[in-house]
C-alpha cells in the first residue's frame, strides 16, 4: 500500500495540468516530426520502405551511393518493365542491408578490440605508478595501491626491494624497511624472506634486540650486513625472473584476447549470423529470379500485368515465368 495518497483532481489541479501540457507538445515542424519517427531506430533492418532513405541518413549513410548501386544493377541485368525494376530495386536493398550488416559485424569486433586495448592501456598506467628507482628513498614512506594484476604486484615488489637494497648499501636502517617488505609478502613468506626480515629487524629495531635472549642480543655487524645484501640480491633476481614470466603470460593473454575479438560470441553475434544467412538466401533467390526472367524474355518485354491484381498475383506471375512452384508468401517474407 503506497504511503503517498493520490491527489484529488480539483478544478485548480486540472487547470494547472492543462497549462503545463502546452509546454510539452512534442515536435511541431515537419522536419522535427520526421526525425522523431526514427528515435527508436537501431539497425534499420525492419524499417518500412517509405522510411528507407531516412534510415540511411540516420545511420550516416549516403542515399546517393545506394542509387548508384541500384543503377549499376539495372545496367548489369538490362532494362525491363516496372515489375523488372521492382525486382532490381529489391535486390539493391538486399545488397545494401548486407553491407550494413557487415559494418555492424566489424563494429562489434572493433568494440571488443578497443576494450582489450583500453585494458592494456590501464595496465601500463598501473605499472608506471609502481615503478620507481632505488634512489627515490622518499617512496618508502608512500603507500601505493594494491593491484590484482600479478605483473604489477611483482613490479611493485621489485621497486621496494631495490630501494631497500640501496639504503642497506648506504648503511641506512629504519623500521619502515621491514614494515613495507612484510606487507608485500603477506602469506608468501619463504626461508629467504624470513632471513631478510630477521636481519632487517636486528639492524633497524633496537627493541627487537632487547627482546632476544642469548647471543642474539649482540648488535649486528658488517658480516650480517653483507649477508643481508646477498639475500636481497638473490631475492631481487628471483622476483625479476617471476616478473618477466608474468609479463610474457600477460602479452600472450592479450594476443589471445585480440584474436578472440575476430570471433565474437553471444546472442547479438548469433542474431547477426542468422540475419546474414537470411540475406544471403534472399539475394541468391532474387538473382535467380532476375536471371530466369531475363532468359525467358531477353528483350525485357514481359507480359503485361493487369492493374487490378495484387502482390500475390504478381508473385504467381513470377512463378509461372520461372516454372517454379514457390508459394507467394515464401518470397515476400523471406529475409525479414
Amino acid at each position: 500500500m503506497p504511503l503517498r495518497k493520490t491527489p484529488r483532481l480539483t478544478p485548480e489541479l486540472l487547470a494547472a495540468a492543462r497549462h503545463n501540457a502546452q509546454h510539452s507538445t512534442g515536435p511541431r515542424s515537419p522536419a522535427a516530426k520526421q526525425n522523431s519517427k526514427l528515435n527508436a531506430l537501431k539497425h534499420g533492418l525492419r524499417a518500412s520502405p517509405e522510411n528507407h532513405y531516412q534510415v540511411m541518413l540516420a545511420l550516416g549513410e549516403d542515399p546517393q551511393q545506394f542509387e548508384n548501386s541500384k543503377q549499376e544493377l539495372m545496367t548489369a541485368f538490362g532494362p525491363g518493365d516496372a515489375l523488372w525494376e521492382s525486382q532490381v530495386d529489391d535486390l539493391a536493398k538486399l545488397y545494401w542491408r548486407r553491407e550494413r550488416l557487415v559494418r555492424a559485424q566489424e563494429g562489434v569486433m572493433r568494440r571488443a578490440l578497443l576494450e582489450v586495448e583500453d585494458c592494456q592501456h590501464r595496465r601500463r598506467q598501473e605499472m608506471a605508478r609502481v615503478t620507481f628507482d632505488g634512489s627515490q628513498h622518499e617512496m618508502l614512506e608512500v603507500d601505493l595501491s594494491e593491484s590484482t594484476d600479478r605483473g604489477v604486484a611483482l613490479r611493485k615488489m621489485l621497486s621496494y626491494l631495490e630501494l631497500v637494497r640501496e639504503e642497506i648499501k648506504q648503511r641506512t636502517f629504519r623500521p619502515r624497511q621491514y614494515a613495507v617488505l612484510e606487507s608485500l609478502y603477506q602469506g608468501t613468506t619463504g626461508w629467504r624472506q624470513a632471513l631478510i626480515f630477521r636481519l632487517l629487524h636486528r639492524f633497524s629495531d633496537p627493541l627487537y634486540l632487547d627482546a632476544q635472549q642469548g647471543d642474539a642480543c649482540q648488535p649486528p655487524g658488517e658480516p650480517e650486513r653483507q649477508e643481508l645484501l646477498r639475500l636481497l640480491d638473490e631475492e631481487i633476481a628471483s622476483v625479476q625472473e617471476e616478473f618477466e614470466y608474468a609479463e610474457k603470460v600477460s602479452e600472450e593473454k592479450a594476443a589471445v584476447e585480440r584474436d578472440a575479438c575476430l570471433a565474437p560470441e553471444g546472442e547479438t553475434w548469433s542474431m547477426m549470423l542468422r540475419q546474414e544467412a537470411a540475406l544471403d538466401r534472399s539475394i541468391d533467390r532474387k538473382v535467380r529470379i532476375l536471371l530466369a526472367m531475363r532468359k525467358e524474355f531477353p528483350t525485357g518485354d514481359l507480359p503485361a500485368l493487369p492493374e487490378d491484381l495484387g502482390d500475390d498475383a504478381e508473385m504467381e506471375r513470377i512463378n509461372r515465368i520461372l516454372g517454379m512452384g514457390i508459394p507467394p508468401e515464401a518470397l515476400t517474407t523471406e529475409g525479414t
